[in-house]
């Protein structure tokens, strides 16, 4: 076995290929597995979706930029995608894939540059990135994760070439997409790494006060309000949520929840649980790293380029900010309690008419609850669906928007 294996290593034609086309082919079935079943599914409801309101609205566009369950970031990062509304909802998404494979490729030839890697490992690091689930399901979606990936390899690289400014800045980007990243800024803070701090806090300051500029602090407290504040003490329990919170809260249901993306409210029992396994992973992370530089202090400040124990650290608080940062859901069910007792739901779809009634009669025939449609574009559909929602006419509504693969399904109540 060693012989052979040695022999495989040695050929780096077949070393290469085994890599690219053996992972290749298991990131394509894995497409075929991945919930939900719709492809750049988080894209169409959320980046394309806030993208479109300012495409049409321009600065008049205001807080929310799409239906409940949409878009989630800061909302200044909404005009990231607005140059890629000309090109039309399904070319749109695959340009958007596009640039993710570019940036998820770049962030393992440069992690690769980073450690110094030797062809072998390489191709072995490659065959990992294809064969990632949480990779996998990034470029499937649409979503951002890869191009965080991206940032925070960028952010290492200028970290060790002692930029610590440029490197808080690609950390401080990051961070605006996923808050929990955050807790790597109170790391540096402590470490006395000013630059990287100081970096860092320019960044997210721009896009803070792009977004006060853009919306106001309404807009600004309206993103806190629905994206911040509901999961500070709420729970998503779904299949794919990767935390504490998420695990402690998937003790407590059943095995046909696990498609479930509702916010739901832990028992006193799981909040203490998630609060003394939050505590436990502080001090224990603590103590490793107070341990460690008791025994070889490493440089503090901003002098010295970082040693392999410090990446090591960098590591260890970014598992910390992923395990411990409360989940967000993207995904919201039909309040079917709410509609029954109203006797019908409203659902404003963009699908096709024959289609959209054969749905209405199937879910009409299950629940009993009459289905009133109403049929038009993508953006005419949010249009309307926001405006009976604000004049409080709506007691229990569904909105739909679908193009080609693309389908995007928000529940509302009154």
């Amino acid at each position: 076995m060693p012989a052979a294996r040695e022999r495989w290593m040695s050929n780096r034609l077949v070393m290469w290929l085994s890599a690219v086309i053996g992972g290749g082919a298991i990131h394509l079935l894995l497409w075929q597995f991945s919930e939900p079943p719709n492809i750049f599914n988080d894209f169409y409801k959320a980046n394309l979706a806030a993208a479109e309101t300012i495409w049409e609205y321009g600065l008049n566009a205001t807080w929310p930029l799409t239906e409940q369950g949409g878009f989630s970031n800061l909302p200044a990062l909404a005009w990231i995608c607005v140059l890629l509304v000309p090109l039309g909802e399904e070319a749109a998404a695959w340009t958007f894939l596009g640039f993710g494979l570019a940036a998820t490729l770049a962030a393992w030839a440069l992690l690769t540059r980073l450690a110094k890697l030797e062809e072998p490992l390489a191709a072995g690091l490659l065959f990992l990135f294809l064969v990632n689930g949480p990779i996998v399901n990034s470029l499937r979606e649409g979503q951002s994760s890869h191009f965080i990936l991206l940032l925070l390899v960028v952010a290492l690289l200028q970290w060790r070439a002692k930029r610590g400014y440029a490197a808080g800045i690609a950390l401080g980007l990051s961070a605006t997409f996923k808050l929990p990243l955050l807790l790597l800024g109170v790391y540096f803070l402590l470490r006395q790494r000013w630059r990287i701090v100081a970096g860092g806090a320019t960044m997210i300051g721009v896009v803070v006060l792009a977004s006060l500029a853009l919306y106001g602090v309404n807009g600004l407290v309206g993103w806190y309000k629905d994206w911040i504040e509901p999961f500070l003490g709420g729970s998503v329990a779904a299949f794919n949520v990767q935390s504490i919170n998420g695990f402690l809260i998937r003790l407590t249901i059943e095995v046909g929840d696990l498609r479930d993306w509702e916010l739901r409210d832990p028992p006193t029992v799981l909040r203490i649980a998630r609060l003394c396994a939050s505590a436990a992973l502080f001090a224990a992370s603590y103590w490793l790293i107070w341990r460690a530089n008791k025994t070889a202090p490493s440089a503090q400040g901003d002098a010295g380029t970082p040693s392999q124990r410090d990446f090591m650290e960098f590591v260890l608080v970014l598992t910390l900010a992923l395990l411990l940062g409360p989940a967000t859901a993207l995904a919201s069910e039909v309040d079917l309690a709410a509609a029954k007792k109203e006797g019908q739901v409203v659902w404003y779809t963009s699908t096709p008419i024959g289609t959209a009634q054969k749905i209405a009669n199937l879910f009409q025939a299950e629940t009993g609850i009459k289905v009133e449609l109403f049929r038009s574009g993508g953006s005419a559909v949010l249009r309307r669906f926001m405006q009976e929602m604000d004049a409080r006419r709506v007691i229990a509504a569904i909105s739909s928007f679908r193009s080609g693969p693309r389908t995007s399904t928000r529940s509302a109540t009154r």
